[in-house]
């Protein structure tokens, strides 16, 4: 594994660069997220909008029943799992919308929801790329 260059490099020449993600189940939700640990650089950095199910999931959830674990018994339906602002480029622009300014209503609670967790970091890397 290694690291992934910001989705709009060959656009705008970011050169952002993140090798980790959150893996997070809200409970009140019954849905664990996979956050990559740029979303925050695509939504201020790039106006990369969530989308309408991210919003809907994220607005929702109570960041105190938030955990970093979810233990699944095999042969049970186990929650959704949903990526948040995984963004990718496609033949007619981007997966995500992009807007005129920051959503800041959703960063600020997904912020809340993250803040207490560490990222996962790939293997190999040194502390401090994202």
């Amino acid at each position: 594994m290694g690291f992934a260059f910001c989705r709009f490099q060959e656009e705008t020449g970011c050169n952002e660069t993140g090798s980790q993600h959150y893996i997070i189940h809200l409970q009140d939700q019954n849905v664990v997220i996979n956050v990559p640990s740029m979303w925050k650089h695509y939504m201020t950095g790039h106006l990369v909008q969530p989308s309408q199910r991210e919003r809907e999931i994220i607005m929702a959830a109570d960041p105190e029943k938030a955990t970093g674990t979810k233990i699944q018994t095999r042969g049970l339906e186990g929650p959704e799992h949903l990526m948040v602002l995984y963004v990718e480029k496609t033949e007619k622009g981007y997966t995500h919308q992009i807007g005129t300014k920051p959503d800041t209503e959703f960063i600020g609670k997904l912020e809340t929801i993250l803040k207490k967790f560490e990222p996962y970091q790939t293997k190999g890397f040194k502390p401090g790329y994202r």
